[in-house]
């Protein structure tokens, strides 16, 4: 892709890492259709690049990325994963190890490398036993890395946090310590904690995380949201705490926030949660951001933090599970998996998320 200015770029990976992209881009996201008890496979005749993969959406930007998510929700319930399914993510990967967004053709060269889809399908495919395909993509991943210790979306535009936080989950996920990966003496810690908004901010933005580094640092609720999962050392799927501490607020000592990284971007999240009634507010106003709220659900769990706010965020999402998962009758795959992850993550129940069966609308709406 051209790069598209930085300040715009927070919004399109957040709408292309969910799985909306197509929606988006038509205009045709709003209150959803009444859902059928389950999707119907979607049929693209006898095109081997769509046999599989989760979804009747246009997957030319997050192809990869939703079946990654797709895949790890299904592990996570303990459903059985289409055979299919796994093939069409092995296939789609490129000789060198990476995965772009999709690849329509696959007798042709692959487009640029898409760490995202990557850092997916490397935690999708270790978690259901293809070591031999993540193994490689963390290899290319490893060799992606940026001067200061991030990774990039893609080629060309600059390294941030979500991109950064995704392939640190990777590396964890594969038991790899990513403190060992460095470029430059930096690991992409360094990264995000160059990132994160410290003493000289107003107090409420204490503790976030800028999207890319600006001379002027604003808060990124998507980006805190997603990177925090690998501040707390983390992958998917998340796993339920055991344990629960409130929040801290940033106790401003010499100019230091005085508490580690990770605590910090959890507090921040637990704050905005705590006044927004259990949601992340969209950037272009106060309607919730459904996809960091559920990212923000995973990153206080893997820190075992902010219980209270945890409830009220899930809250939030099951009663607005219709209009994020559904578009136009049919399931949204990305968007279902990462409830059905969030649900896995506070021992919900992802067969029943506002009389949604998440689990069968996504293994549903697999491609025939």
């Amino acid at each position: 892709m051209t790069p598209t200015p930085r300040r715009s770029r927070g919004l399109l990976v957040t709408a292309l890492t969910l799985g909306l992209a197509t929606a988006l881009l038509s205009g045709a996201v709003g209150p959803a259709a009444a859902a059928p008890a389950a999707d119907r496979p979607a049929t693209r005749g006898s095109d081997p690049a769509h046999h599989g993969l989760y979804g009747a959406q246009d997957p030319a930007y997050d192809g990869v990325y939703r079946q990654g998510l797709s895949i790890l929700a299904l592990h996570a319930s303990g459903s059985p994963v289409n055979r299919s399914a796994v093939r069409w993510l092995v296939r789609q990967q490129c000789t060198n190890g990476r995965w772009t967004s999709f690849r329509p053709d696959l007798t042709t060269r692959c487009g640029p490398g898409d760490s995202n889809a990557t850092a997916m399908a490397v935690m999708a495919l270790h978690a259901i036993g293809h070591r031999s395909a993540a193994r490689a993509g963390m290899r290319w991943l490893r060799d992606s890395q940026r001067p200061g210790g991030g990774w990039e979306y893609s080629a060309g535009w600059g390294a941030d946090a979500n991109s950064t936080g995704l392939v640190l989950q990777a590396f964890l996920a594969m038991g790899r310590r990513p403190t060992r990966v460095t470029t430059g003496g930096a690991s992409g810690f360094t990264f995000l904690r160059a990132l994160q908004l410290d003493c000289t901010s107003a107090a409420p933005d204490r503790g976030a995380l800028d999207y890319q580094p600006e001379a002027t640092p604003a808060p990124n609720g998507f980006a805190t949201a997603q990177a925090a999962q690998a501040l707390a050392r983390t992958s998917l799927p998340v796993v339920p705490s055991r344990t629960w501490v409130a929040a801290r607020r940033p106790a401003c000592v010499g100019g230091r926030l005085g508490m580690t990284t990770q605590d910090a971007a959890v507090g921040y999240l637990a704050r905005v949660l705590r006044v927004n009634a259990g949601a992340i507010p969209a950037p272009s106003g106060t309607d919730p951001d459904l996809g960091s709220t559920a990212n923000a659900v995973l990153s206080l769990v893997a820190a075992g933090t902010a219980r209270p706010q945890v409830r009220a965020a899930m809250a939030v999402l099951e009663s607005h599970a219709r209009s994020f998962v559904v578009s136009r009758g049919r399931v949204l795959p990305g968007a279902a998996a990462l409830v059905v992850l969030a649900e896995h993550a506070t021992s919900g129940d992802p067969h029943d998320v506002d009389g949604l069966d998440l689990v069968r609308r996504i293994g549903g709406s697999i491609t025939r």
